[in-house]
């Protein structure tokens, strides 16, 4: 959730850190610092709130040197504050340590530093590591980390200096995500690859549990137990021009235009339109070991988990598969039954996501296999799976997930489309169903087009204090996320309800104060979508639907209306969500929020 960058070469250090953090504001943070090693100590600077706080404060100062780390700080043990920002340092001041996760023993360990002498500055758990590389060091950094790292538990992404090692920077990574990137007798170091992305797209990707110790020589990787591993530079696929918001007065509108490209890119060699299917080549599995399938489990967090759940209907739905979902955050800590054909998918945008890598590794744990959908190719889902599925949405950077979640729910519709061909689903409903995905592109946009339709409502309605999003089926799921979208961005109240349980509680905070957004295409459900309305405009509610074109009769039910293609009921999420989306971009851009920053969240959440 936090961000890393660091750097070692020949150029100067501070505009490369400033730039690298510029890049991570993305992901979420509440205060900044810098320190870098300029031959006679370390030079540092903090600030509380944005990045442009800490340039303000740096204007003034004489910051020099070649090599330096740099950190955003997303609050875990203590509040956001200068004296909370990384970097942390021991007694000395010479040695220098950002940190990414949260060490879990802290409170023992400090008690046992503050026992020997130590004393602290911060109430962060992170300081710990900076006094515990301390007690280990004798002149050599890097073995003073691998002793400290063994005496915690918990996650860290972290980078260390010291004034007294000017050619040396040593990383690790445990359960956070950590790379280095090679350039020409220089090395960049970062949290994301999008930080150091316009220097270099060669990059090492080290695994859990080793470290790195970098001069300007060249790097070197070994575990904590001091063994050597050879990591060699990989190519990266994305462009720096991949990472910029173009015209685009926001990454998340930006993000929201390209989803027509991400089912294009998604389906490409996948979506079989003559024979009515989808193949996947990363799967690992035969048609007959996937037969042999009589359960899937979907595992995932926020709107992942949202996707997971478009997919339990189409699964069902088109494949007759039964589907459960379970949130990765309570996967550790329930009983969850998984048998030896019970096939487990873990789905996370960034690869990354802590809860839902602890739940990857319980499953291997256990012995069962597990397979990733994900949008990034290095990541560590990606490396830890048995296989999976690569979304190919490109790098997203708006914190509040959209060309993602369409990537996810494409790939999903595929797999009930796959799973429901080796079935019993016929080649000609399979066929129907493939002409329909491959139409969604030019039918987004068409939705694209119409924006200043949805404008138009969004301003209308951005004074609201609280909203009710409802749908049926499919859209029960789409309900979900469309409420959390404008919760994300807004800070406006919004809960997703499937209309049908509205009468079972909810329907008690419907008046004319609290719209309610109905998503009510022309499916089987079409005619009870209907009553739901009905009841909500009984009660003095006002009501926003999405609904068919052409389907005059809802017009007469409801307040606004935003009309998407016709499409087959199982496809029609991959419509629906578009304009929820632009509905809670256009209602917080007329609210003059930060849409791309929205205040507490992170882009990649990296800790539990």
């Amino acid at each position: 959730m936090c961000g890393i960058v660091g750097y070692i070469g020949k150029k100067e250090v501070l505009p490369i850190l400033l730039d690298g953090l510029s890049r991570l504001e993305y992901r979420g943070y509440d205060s900044a610092g810098v320190a870098i090693v300029n031959g006679g100590g370390i030079s540092t600077a903090k600030a509380k709130g944005r990045i442009a706080a800490l340039k303000e404060k740096i204007e003034v100062m004489n910051l020099k040197g070649q090599v330096g780390i740099a950190h955003t700080r997303w609050a875990t043990h203590g509040e956001p504050s200068e004296r909370n920002a990384h970097p942390h340092f021991d007694c000395k001041g010479k040695i220098a340590v950002v940190h990414n996760g949260i060490i879990e023993n802290f409170s023992e360990l400090r008690k046992t530093l503050i026992s020997l002498g130590h004393v602290f500055a911060s109430d962060t758990d992170s300081e710990v590591l900076a006094h515990l590389i301390e007690k280990f060091y004798d002149e050599n950094l890097g073995e003073a980390v691998r002793r400290a790292l063994r005496s915690v538990r918990g996650t860290y992404g972290i980078a260390v200096v010291a004034s007294d090692q000017p050619n040396v920077i040593i990383a690790a990574r445990r359960g956070s995500p950590l790379v280095l990137g090679v350039g020409e007798k220089e090395y960049y170091l970062a949290s994301d690859i999008s930080a150091i992305l316009s220097y270099t797209n060669k990059i090492v990707y080290p695994e859990d549990g080793e470290m790195i110790r970098i001069s300007r020589e060249g790097y070197t990787t070994l575990t904590l137990d001091n063994k050597f591993i050879e990591r060699t530079p990989q190519e990266v696929e994305w462009s720096a021009d991949d990472i910029e918001k173009g015209d685009f007065a926001h990454y998340m509108l930006k993000e929201i235009f390209e989803q027509p490209q991400v089912v294009r890119n998604t389906t490409a060699g996948r979506l079989l339109i003559n024979e009515g299917s989808a193949h996947f080549g990363g799967l690992n599995l035969s048609d007959n070991e996937l037969r042999m399938i009589d359960r899937i489990l979907f595992v995932a967090c926020g709107t992942a988990y949202y996707a997971g759940f478009v997919g339990k209907y189409m699964l069902e739905e088109v494949a007759g598969i039964p589907v459960d979902i379970c949130t990765a955050s309570e996967f550790r800590y329930k009983r969850i039954l998984i048998t030896p054909t019970t096939l487990v998918f873990v789905v996370s945008q960034s690869g990354e996501t802590a809860d839902t890598l602890a739940a990857l590794r319980e499953v291997k744990r256990k012995g069962n296999k597990v397979l990733g959908i994900t949008n990034v190719v290095s990541s560590t889902i990606a490396r830890e799976t048995d296989g999976g599925i690569f979304i190919h949405a490109g790098p997203e950077i708006g914190v509040a997930s959209t060309k993602a979640f369409m990537g996810q729910i494409t790939t999903l519709a595929l797999m009930a489309l796959n799973f429901g061909r080796i079935r019993d689903l016929s080649a000609s409903a399979g066929k129907k169903m493939a002409e329909a995905i491959s139409r969604i592109p030019a039918q987004i946009e068409g939705i694209l087009s119409r924006r200043g339709e949805i404008k138009e409502i969004a301003e209308k309605y951005k004074d609201a204090k609280s909203f009710l999003f409802m749908g049926r089926k499919f859209n029960f799921p789409i309900a979900l996320e469309g409420a959390l979208k404008l919760k994300e961005i807004t800070y406006i109240h919004a809960e997703g309800y499937a209309a049908g349980e509205m009468k079972h509680g909810p329907i008690a905070l419907v008046d004319k104060e609290t719209p309610s957004v109905f998503i009510c295409p022309k499916d089987t459900v079409y005619e009870k979508t209907i009553s739901n309305i009905s009841e909500v405009r009984a009660r003095n509610g006002r009501v926003i639907a999405i609904a068919t074109e052409g389907d005059e009769q809802l017009k007469q039910h409801v307040d606004d209306i935003f009309y998407i293609p016709r499409t087959p009921e199982a496809v029609a999420p991959l419509l629906t969500t578009v304009p929820l989306q632009l509905f809670a971009y256009y209602t917080a851009v007329a609210k003059n929020l930060d849409v791309d920053k929205p205040r507490n969240l992170a882009k990649s959440v990296t800790v539990e």
